[in-house]
């Protein structure tokens, strides 16, 4: 039995699961898998705290890359990508390329035309290209989806408890001199 008095309490805690006095070194497979399972339930709840930081991030950062897409260097590749794939044009919307130097003036990436073709975003009509803006438009696409990634994320714990309970269950049966055939 452990003799340290602060330890008796965690000592109790571990000899439940592990079946160690808490002063040993048995059974760190299972206070291992308790800590990563306590992280990504830590990191979960982050996540769902900071949503609005992170969206406001995520909306400085898209229009940091807007300012970036004239240089070509493989931001105009991935901004056309997510235009066309969202069907969006912009931030906000696509009065947010005005602010970006593209050549030639008033135009937008073709990336945001209903039909894209070559040359399609110089003198547009806006009936002719996306308006809506991409932040949003991700975002709602994060939010549909978010079922699907709780989802997976359940999966992935239960499995992980299952090994927590296996791990606890192979402890208690090696300290019980039990012999596996």
């Amino acid at each position: 039995m452990c003799q340290d008095p602060a330890l008796r309490p965690p000592a109790g805690l571990l000899r439940l699961c592990s079946g160690t006095d808490g002063c040993g070194h048995r059974g760190p497979f299972v206070i291992f898998l308790s800590l990563i399972v306590l992280v990504e339930v830590a990191t979960a709840i982050a996540g769902y705290v900071l949503r609005d930081k992170v969206r406001s991030e995520f909306n400085k950062d898209f229009r940091q890359q807007m300012k970036n897409y004239p240089k070509q260097n493989q931001t105009d590749l991935f901004l056309d990508e997510m235009q066309k794939k969202f069907k969006c044009c912009g931030a906000a919307n696509y009065t947010d390329w005005e602010t970006v130097p593209l050549e030639p003036k008033d135009r937008v990436p073709d990336s945001c035309c209903i039909n894209v073709t070559a040359g399609c975003g110089v003198n547009f009509k806006v009936k002719d290209i996306h308006t809506e803006g991409c932040v949003e438009k991700i975002g709602a696409w994060l939010r549909s989806n978010v079922l699907v990634v709780a989802a997976a994320a359940l999966g992935i714990a239960f499995v992980e408890v299952l090994g927590i309970v296996f791990a606890c269950c192979l402890v208690k049966s090696i300290q019980s001199g039990y012999e596996v055939m």
